[in-house]
């Protein structure tokens, strides 16, 4: 299809004429967009504000406890380093869904199925995904911490909760040094971006890292707008789910309270806001469900997809298949890390495989396998995971993270 592409050329982003008009989010329209008056922040920013801003974290973004990995991550060596690189890895809503075990010089990855979210994964593809991300995070960390890795998918030779075995050798430096600086400034980037042309072949030369799986780039405006409107639709009917609405706000961090004790989760500071927006955010009363699931349908409408550059989708041969969704899993990780040492933002949007997977479990029609496919140019079967990339106008906030201590058993 001429909208779809596995060798995209360079410099394919969107125009600024075509597709949706492009906003420019200054702090004051960013208020109004958010539903956040000036007044507002203003009177909330004394009295019982100030008290509110320190318990929501508002003076205390990104550092502490759980935060201390991203900043330390550059100072731990040997086997440590790699482990801690997996725990650094991207996930889906950040349920850290891994166990480590460490035997010397080879490290286990096992699921946790305690953090599965079956109402919004339900072929477990985002939940085995993420654990990809892990093993792909450690390979890459490894020649940084001098070994060279041999990875075994499921070595115990069914589709388990016991998905990798890492041996690690010494004496190897690896070919990707630049992926592996990236891991401690690697972060989901929710906000708007811009309309800069991107270069996708740093990116595209990734795909042939990792077999079993490549990346389909769409590129075209009227592809993108088409699938633009897919996420949207697909949003508005998680939200209107109120299991699945339920669920995924569960794993929602409101307050610094929340996020000192669970230290997983999505959390304000990821949301892609403009400073006084988050500040504001931090000062006023937490969201309800409702109002959270709103600004979601809002933002993938008016920011998500009105200024994705294009989009990636990650494809392998069955996204039912456990060792499919690890694997592709591994190059999603790649295309973050590489995304990240080229400057580019990178969002992770599920929402059309995640109601595709929630209709089939429900035995409902199947609203969004047709169109999906129609979009990749080959069966909804085969595409994963995908995202959004471009130029992002804000740095992206730090997800907390759990400490070695939490996940590693020695």
């Amino acid at each position: 299809m001429a909208t779809i592409e596995d060798n995209p050329p360079i410099d394919a982003t969107p125009t600024t004429t075509a597709g949706p008009e492009r906003t420019v989010m200054t702090r004051r329209s960013t208020l109004r967009w958010a539903g956040i008056g000036l007044g507002t922040v203003a009177a909330a920013g004394a009295g019982v504000g100030g008290t509110r801003a320190a318990t929501n974290g508002a003076f205390t973004a990104g550092s502490g406890a759980p935060y201390d990995l991203w900043h330390d991550w550059a100072t731990i060596s040997g086997v440590d380093r790699v482990v801690a690189a997996g725990v650094l890895a991207c996930n889906p809503h950040n349920t850290q869904a891994w166990r480590f075990a460490v035997t010397g010089d080879v490290i286990e990855v096992h699921s946790d199925p305690t953090r599965r979210m079956p109402r919004n994964d339900a072929s477990g593809r985002e939940h085995f995904a993420g654990l990809g991300c892990a093993v792909e995070n450690m390979v890459i960390a490894a020649g940084s911490a001098g070994f060279t890795a041999e990875v075994v998918l499921f070595p115990d030779g069914t589709a388990s909760d016991f998905v990798a075995r890492i041996a690690l050798r010494a004496g190897g430096s690896g070919p990707d040094r630049a992926l592996a600086d990236a891991i401690p400034r690697r972060h989901t980037n929710r906000g708007p971006y811009t309309g800069e042309p991107v270069d996708l072949r740093g990116l595209a030369s990734q795909a042939s890292r990792i077999d079993g799986a490549g990346v389909l780039w769409i590129t075209d405006q009227a592809a993108r707008d088409r699938l633009g409107a897919l996420y949207v639709e697909a949003t508005e009917a998680i939200t209107a789910d109120p299991d699945q609405s339920a669920e995924a706000f569960g794993w929602f961090r409101n307050d610094r309270g929340d996020i000192d004790v669970h230290r997983d989760g999505l959390t304000l500071d990821g949301q892609g806001l403009g400073g006084l927006t988050l500040f504001a955010a931090k000062l006023l009363p937490a969201q309800s469900r409702t109002d959270g699931d709103a600004f979601w349908v809002k933002a993938t409408r008016e920011v998500h997809t009105a200024t994705a550059a294009a989009y990636g989708v990650i494809t392998v041969g069955d996204v039912a298949d456990r060792t499919a969704q690890v694997t592709g899993g591994r190059l999603l990780a790649r295309m973050h890390l590489a995304a990240t040492s080229l400057g580019l933002g990178f969002h992770h949007m599920n929402q059309i495989t995640e109601r595709i997977d929630r209709d089939h479990a429900l035995g409902s029609p199947d609203v969004f396998s047709r169109r999906w496919a129609a979009l990749l140019g080959r069966p909804a079967t085969t595409g994963l995971v995908s995202f959004r990339i471009g130029h992002p106008e804000r740095t992206p906030g730090l997800s907390p993270r759990r400490s070695l201590t939490d996940v590693v058993t020695r």
